[in-house]
């Protein structure tokens, strides 16, 4: 009975010790009617002399007790026109991708540019000419595997930030890169701009690897595009996405390959690209 009493009174002590934190680093006082409770100078103490990293590290831990978890949006039943684009790594993802689409109704449009990085794609009307002629609803982008030795990889937050301003409103997923070596922060970098629920970290994962040992074969792509898909739910935009049966036959994924010497579309390679599109 007396133990009982204890952890009851810990529990009680334990609560007002975290509740004297949050209100101490707190930026408001607190106001109980006509009464004042004024904030005790503990966070002017303990972050005294501290550096701005040190500070964040601590506020942003005390957020953390505070903030609600977020919440998991809902899911758009809705028909999808899905689009893919992105350097060598998307072609076989759009192979995978393009076996969701059809068991979900949906539509599937990829675009392969071999060698390609997030400078080409957003110094370039590429990006800006596929979407208004294919209308996507949902964009998967593979980008950053050409960027993962750069020394500084924030000199690419520019074109990053222009490719999806150029997406503009439509929902996207970041495809991160399956790193085969250490990169110097390209991952790092894309997950702060484009947020958690729309950038999907690879790094880590498992691949089995073609003879260069950089590209995921096939059969590793569509297990990549599998753990995707399984973490799409969680994202900023899920859509439906259920598993493609054995029995889904032979799909078209709409590929278009460009290469790596079309760095800058103009007419006539936009005539070139349409006609080197192939169904797969």
């Amino acid at each position: 009975m007396k133990q009982n009493s204890y952890i009851g009174l810990w529990m009680i002590l334990s609560l007002s010790l975290l509740i004297l934190a949050v209100f101490s680093f707190s930026a408001v006082e607190l106001e109980l009617g006509h009464w004042t409770i004024k904030k005790a100078p503990i966070s002017e103490t303990l972050l005294k002399g501290k550096s701005y990293s040190e500070i964040t590290s601590i506020e942003a831990a005390l957020d953390t007790i505070i903030m609600p978890v977020q919440e998991k949006q809902q899911t758009d039943s809705a028909a999808q026109s899905i689009f893919i684009f992105g350097d060598s790594m998307t072609y076989n993802l759009a192979l995978r991708l393009a076996k969701y689409a059809k068991e979900n109704g949906h539509i599937i449009h990829s675009v392969n540019w071999d060698s390609s990085n997030t400078k080409l794609w957003a110094e370039s009307d590429t990006l800006a000419y596929f979407i208004n002629k294919y209308r996507p609803t949902q964009i998967f982008i593979s980008l950053g595997s050409n960027e993962m030795y750069f020394k500084n990889p924030e000199t690419r937050i520019p074109f990053v930030q222009k490719i999806i301003e150029i997406i503009d409103t439509i929902p996207f997923v970041w495809i991160g890169p399956p790193n085969w070596k250490a990169d110097t922060g390209i991952n790092d970098m894309l997950a702060k701009i484009c947020g958690p629920r729309q950038f999907f970290k690879s790094e880590g994962m498992t691949f089995k690897r073609k003879a260069d040992n950089i590209h995921p074969t096939r059969e590793s792509s569509a297990q990549w595009m599998d753990s995707i898909m399984r973490w799409l739910p969680n994202s900023a935009h899920p859509f439906i996405a259920n598993p493609p049966t054995d029995s889904i036959g032979k799909v078209r994924a709409n590929v278009v390959f460009l290469k790596a010497y079309q760095n800058k579309r103009k007419a006539n390679t936009r005539k070139k690209a349409d006609a080197n599109e192939i169904h797969s």
